[in-house]
C-alpha cells in the first residue's frame, strides 16, 4: 500500500518503515486513541515526526499513556517489541511503573522531566537487566492548547557507563599497583654528560626536585645524597659494571635533607654505542628500608635470646630442639651441643611427662601458654620451679612448625610465696589467739557492770566482725580484699533474699576493708534490731558506684526500705558514731546516716586515692 492510496482512504500517510507500517495496520479502536481517522492532528503530526527521527522516540498519548514509537526505539525495546505497541506505558513496562506514573502525572501537568544516565532495572528478554538511559519527557499539547501526550526521547548509555565503570576500576587497580609500587624508582643516566633522568619517586629518594630529575638533573647532584660510608662503596661497583657490562645490584644508605636515613636497593647496567664506549645506566631502586629496619630488629632479637637471663628455646611440632640459648644452658646445666636435636622430655621429671605432649597439643591449636607454673629437671637430676610462656611458630604461609618457649627460674619466688604462706597462718593464728585473750577480759571486765549482758554481747559481735574481717584479709595475703566480699561477709547470717547487692569489681586495702566491715555489722545488726530486717516485709539495697571525671571518686549506698517508720534518735549511739566519724576518718571522705521515715541511707563518698583500688583488679 503506498502513501496515495493511504490518503485516499482518509489515513494519515505515515513514512514507510516497519513501525510505519505497524502503525498503520493496528486496530487503534480497541484503544482510547480510536481510529487513526478520528486522530487529532497534533497527534498524528507528532507521529509522524517520531517516526522520521533516527532517535529512540516513544509518544505516550493521553491519561493512560498509550505507546506510539519508532523503529529506533523498537531497538531499544528489544523482546518487548512489537507487544509495546499501543499499551498502556505501565502495563507494557510494569518492573517500572511507579517511575512512569510519575512521568505521565508530571507531563500531562505541562512540566517537562529530565535524567542523565537514569539506572533502570527492565526485563526485555525476560530476564532483570540493569540499564542506563539519558531520558527526556516533553509535554505535547492537543488542538485546545492542552497537554494530551508525553513525548520521550530515549537515549540507552548502558555501554558507555558500563565502560566507564570498567575504565575507572582499572585506573583504581593501577593506582593501587603504583601506590605499591610507590617505593620503586626508576632512572636512566647519561654516562656522557654525568646527567640522571628520573621519575619522581627515584629523585625524592636522593632529595632532587622531581621536576628537575624529570628533565635532567647533574649526577653530582645524586651522588651527594649517598651516606658518606658507602660512597666509594658505590663508586667501585658502579665503575666495575661500566667495565665488565655486568649488571649492578647494589645496597646502599642515602640521607635526606631532614636527616631521614633511606636504605636502597639499586638495580643497573651499562649500555654501549656503536663505537663500544659506555653511553648510558638505566636502572630501578627500590627502597628496602622497612626490610632492613626488620633485619636490625631480627639481629638485636637475636642478641637479647642469646644474652637473657631466662632460658629460651626453639622447638618443632614433634617436640625436638632446634634452638638454645645461654639462658637455656644457666638454667637446665645442657650446653647447645647436647640439647640441640634432643626431644625436650630430657626436661621433664619422671612424673610430668605428659605435660610437654599437652602444651604441643595447644601449640599446633595456634593458642599460647602464658605464665604456666611447672616443675622441670636440670642435667644433674636436680629439679627447678619454672614459668613458661609458650608460643606459636609460623612460616611466611602462617602455617605453624614449631614453638619458642621462655623458661623463667622462679624458685626464689616460690621459697618466698611459701615461707609469707607460713607467715600468715602464723599471723592468723597468734591473731584468734588475741582476740580470745581480749574476749576473755571483755567477758570478766563487763560481768561486774552488765547484768543482763548485752553490752558483753554487742562488744563480741563487733569483735567477731573484726576478726571476720582479719580472716578475709589474711586469704588476699593482707594486701586487698574484693568489696564484693566485703560487703557478703557480715551480711552472711542474715537471709540473702533480703539484700540487693549491686557495683563494679573493686579492691580495698586492708585498713579501708577493716573499716568497712566493722561499718556494715553496725549497719546490719542496727536494721535487725529496729529496721528493715526487722520484719519480714524489710529489704535492703547495697549498691556503689566510681566517677572517673576529673578526680576519681567512690560512692557507696546502703538504704533500708521497707521496715518501721524511722524516726531521728535522740541520741547517736557507738554505732553511729563509729560509721560516721571513725569510717569517714580512715576513708578521708564523707560519711552521711539520714534517717528517713521510709528507712536508714547511708552514704560514702570517698576519693579512690584513698584506698579503694580500681577495677581491674590489679
Amino acid at each position: 500500500m503506498n502513501e496515495s492510496s493511504i490518503t485516499e482512504k482518509g489515513v494519515f500517510p505515515f513514512p514507510e518503515g516497519e513501525l510505519g507500517s505497524l502503525i498503520r495496520a493496528f486496530d487503534w479502536s480497541s484503544t482510547s486513541l480510536g481510529p487513526i481517522t478520528n486522530w487529532p492532528q497534533s497527534l498524528k503530526t507528532t507521529v509522524d515526526l517520531l517516526l522520521r527521527s533516527p532517535i529512540p522516540i516513544v509518544l505516550l498519548w493521553g491519561p493512560s499513556g498509550v505507546m506510539i514509537y519508532n523503529d529506533a526505539y523498537s531497538g531499544f525495546a528489544e523482546g518487548r517489541h512489537p507487544r509495546l505497541l499501543g499499551s498502556k506505558v505501565c502495563e507494557g513496562w510494569p518492573e517500572v511503573a511507579d517511575f512512569n506514573e510519575n512521568v505521565m502525572r508530571v507531563g500531562l501537568s505541562g512540566r517537562a522531566l529530565s535524567y542523565s544516565d537514569k539506572e533502570l532495572t527492565l526485563y526485555r528478554k525476560g530476564i532483570p537487566e540493569q540499564v542506563w538511559m539519558d531520558l527526556n519527557y516533553s509535554p505535547v499539547y492537543d488542538e485546545t492548547g492542552q497537554p494530551a501526550g508525553v513525548l520521550a526521547i530515549v537515549v540507552e548509555t548502558t555501554g558507555r557507563v558500563l565502560a566507564e565503570r570498567a575504565l575507572a576500576k582499572s585506573e583504581e587497580r593501577l593506582s593501587f599497583a603504583l601506590s605499591a609500587a610507590g617505593m620503586v624508582g626508576t632512572f636512566d643516566t647519561d654516562l656522557r654528560s654525568e646527567t640522571v633522568y628520573s621519575d619522581a619517586r627515584f629523585a625524592t629518594m636522593f632529595s632532587v626536585d622531581p621536576e628537575k630529575g624529570e628533565s635532567g638533573a647533574p649526577l653530582a647532584d645524586y651522588l651527594a645524597g649517598i651516606h658518606p660510608e658507602d660512597v666509594e662503596r658505590v663508586h667501585t661497583a658502579i665503575g666495575q659494571a661500566i667495565v665488565t657490562g655486568e649488571k649492578c645490584i647494589l645496597e646502599y644508605r642515602v640521607v635526606g635533607k631532614d636527616g631521614a636515613l633511606c636504605w636502597l636497593e639499586v638495580h643497573g647496567q651499562c649500555l654501549y654505542d656503536e663505537a663500544g664506549k659506555p653511553w648510558r645506566m638505566p636502572g630501578v631502586a627500590v627502597d628496602i628500608t622497612e626490610r632492613k629496619q626488620a633485619e636490625l630488629a631480627i639481629g638485636r632479637l637475636a642478641a637479647i635470646v642469646a644474652s637473657s637471663d631466662d632460658a629460651i628455646i626453639g622447638m618443632d611440632l614433634n617436640g625436638i630442639i632446634t634452638t638454645w640459648n645461654l639462658g637455656a644452658d644457666r638454667l637446665y646445666g645442657y650446653v647447645p651441643e647436647e640439647a640441640i636435636g634432643k626431644s625436650v622430655t630430657i626436661l621433664l621429671p619422671g612424673d610430668r611427662k605428659d605435660e610437654e605432649l599437652q602444651i604441643l597439643e595447644r601449640i599446633n591449636r595456634g593458642e599460647h601458654v602464658s605464665h604456666y607454673e611447672t616443675i622441670r629437671q636440670r642435667k644433674d637430676g636436680s629439679q627447678v620451679e619454672v614459668s613458661l610462656t609458650v608460643s606459636p611458630v609460623s612460616d611466611a604461609h602462617g602455617k605453624i612448625i614449631g614453638a619458642s618457649k621462655i623458661a623463667r627460674d622462679i624458685t626464689n619466688r616460690k621459697k618466698a610465696e611459701r615461707l609469707q604462706r607460713t607467715l600468715m597462718r602464723e599471723l592468723k593464728h597468734r591473731m584468734q589467739n588475741t582476740l580470745a585473750i581480749v574476749l576473755a577480759i571483755a567477758r570478766q571486765s563487763f560481768r561486774e557492770t552488765d547484768s543482763d549482758g548485752a553490752a558483753y554481747q554487742s562488744f563480741e559481735a563487733r569483735l567477731l566482725a573484726l576478726s571476720k574481717g582479719h580472716d578475709l584479709l589474711t586469704r588476699a595475703d593482707w594486701d586487698r580484699a574484693e568489696l564484693a566480699e566485703i560487703v557478703a561477709q557480715p551480711l552472711a547470717a542474715y537471709d540473702s533474699k533480703r539484700f540487693a547487692i549491686s557495683g563494679p569489681p573493686l579492691r580495698l586495702t586492708a585498713k579501708s576493708a577493716l573499716a568497712l566491715t566493722l561499718a556494715l555489722h553496725e549497719l546490719a545488726t542496727n536494721a535487725a534490731k529496729y529496721g528493715a530486717l526487722s520484719v519480714p516485709s524489710g529489704h535492703v539495697a547495697i549498691t556503689w558506684e566510681v566517677e572517673r571525671a576529673n578526680s576519681p571518686r567512690f560512692f557507696f549506698r546502703w538504704q533500708e526500705q521497707g521496715g518501721p517508720p524511722v524516726a531521728v534518735p535522740a541520741r547517736k549511739g557507738f554505732g553511729s558514731r563509729l560509721i560516721e566519724s571513725a569510717l569517714a576518718m580512715e576513708l578521708d571522705g564523707e560519711v552521711r546516716i539520714t534517717y528517713d521515715p521510709a528507712g536508714v541511707v547511708c552514704q560514702i563518698i570517698a576519693p579512690l586515692s584513698a584506698g579503694w583500688g580500681d577495677e581491674s583488679h590489679a
